[in-house]
């Protein structure tokens, strides 16, 4: 085999082995891309050269981010400009208006973070008019406080019966989108589109692997499954917060329970002794709301003493007063707030006897 002859072998098995590799990492970059969470993943495309996408009346206005390069886009597309674009995007973005979107928050379980994407496909149809195959969704999560069981979701939907039309019509121009983003609220999350409606490998970015790309994809492998790990043990760091919060809710209902058995005792005491307790304990049972219950009642010379909670303590002490047994009410303490009932814990002090007649 002659030297020329030679040359050229090596040349073609050269372009197809920069063509596979080309493929390979488009393919295997967005792969990584959706594996890590929305907020690295939105940082990763936004430190990228970003084509944005906007559809106007006579076409559709290009703009190339951060270099702010753009370019009004019609039919037939202006190649000898467009290819430019192309060659230096690393990402291309739809940007859809609002009437095209629909934006919505959730507030799902906490354990529901570490399978999230499945998740909202599986509730789709439940927090929106739409099915998971009947949009194209992105989301991000919202920062929580460690002791909160429940995970805010911010959504953004596109569905495919409007968004499938511009796309195509884009494509037939020769651009393919990769994602979608509310041209409206940069704050908004990013669509990521599946790979069907990703451009082919474009030769500007094949010729521009090198050792830096290869690089990247090696942090990127080792970086993923820690993640993946540190988030695994997190779920499990939750599901473990659980049977500790039904234990405190047992402790909770056994101290619950005392305070009624004691106030049973005193009760059956008070049956028996000469002040005039059952009328005292009907009107109070009459005139208070539902939401209001007694933990403690005790009964003084010509005064009443109850304790308890209620979901507005507040109008606990015009209901007394209405009543014709008792005057003089007043709160013998601050109303304090119970976090573990979230009702308001009062001390009410009241006297009763003839002067309560007008």
């Amino acid at each position: 085999m002659d030297g020329e002859k030679l040359t050229r072998l090596l040349r073609h098995y050269g372009y197809l082995l920069g063509l596979w590799t080309g493929v390979f990492w488009q393919w295997w970059s967005r792969q990584l891309l959706a594996m890590l969470p929305q907020r690295l993943s939105r940082y990763w495309l936004i430190q990228q050269q970003r084509l944005s996408i906007h559809p106007v009346q006579d076409g559709y206005r290009l703009e190339l981010e951060p270099k702010g390069e753009q370019l009004m886009l019609t039919t037939p597309p202006p190649g000898e400009l467009l290819a430019p674009l192309l060659k230096q995007a690393q990402v291309i973005r739809l940007c859809l208006p609002s009437d095209l979107l629909l934006s919505t928050r959730l507030l799902l379980p906490v354990a529901a973070a570490g399978n999230l994407v499945d998740v909202l496909r599986f509730e789709m149809d439940r927090h929106t008019p739409f099915s998971a195959d009947q949009v194209y969704f992105g989301f991000k999560t919202e920062p929580r406080e460690k002791d909160h069981t429940q995970l805010q979701v911010s959504l953004l939907l596109a569905p495919r019966e409007q968004v499938d039309p511009v796309l195509a019509e884009l494509e037939a121009l020769g651009v393919a989108p990769d994602s979608l983003g509310h041209a409206d609220d940069p704050q908004a999350p990013v669509i990521v589109l599946p790979a069907r409606h990703s451009g082919a490998p474009k030769s500007g970015r094949i010729n521009g692997l090198n050792g830096a790309l290869a690089l990247v994809m090696l942090l990127l492998l080792i970086a993923v499954p820690l993640y993946q790990r540190q988030n695994r043990i997190a779920v499990l760091s939750e599901q473990l917060d659980q049977p500790r919060q039904r234990a405190e809710q047992t402790a909770l209902l056994k101290r619950q329970l005392e305070e009624l058995q004691q106030s049973k005792q005193f009760l059956s005491r008070a049956s028996s002794s000469s002040q005039p307790v059952l009328p005292l304990l009907a009107e109070l049972t009459r005139i208070l709301p539902d939401h209001a219950w007694i933990s403690r009642f005790e009964l003084l010379e010509g005064a009443v003493q109850i304790r308890g909670e209620s979901a507005n303590a507040s109008e606990l002490i015009g209901l007394l007063e209405s009543s014709p047994l008792f005057f003089d009410v007043r709160f013998s303490s601050p109303v304090t707030n119970n976090p573990a009932t979230n009702r308001d814990r009062f001390m009410i002090d009241a006297r009763f006897g003839k002067e309560a007649t007008p």
